[in-house]
C-alpha cells in the first residue's frame, strides 16, 4: 500500500527528501510536465469513454 502512494507523489513530482519526506517544489519542471502527461491521459479516457456510450 505504501508504495503505491510513494508512486503517486512520485508520479506528479514529489521528491524523497529524507526518510518518509516527501517535497514538491512548485518551480519544477517535472511537475508541469507530469500535470501534461496526466491531463492527455484524461483526455484520452475521456474520448475512450465517449466512443464506448456512442
Amino acid at each position: 500500500m505504501n508504495a503505491k502512494i510513494t508512486q503517486g507523489w512520485e508520479r506528479i513530482g514529489f521528491r524523497l527528501y529524507r526518510d518518509n519526506v516527501y517535497l514538491l517544489s512548485s518551480a519544477s519542471q517535472d511537475l508541469e510536465e507530469q500535470r501534461g502527461v496526466l491531463r492527455g491521459q484524461l483526455a484520452d479516457l475521456g474520448a475512450s469513454w465517449r466512443t464506448m456510450i456512442s
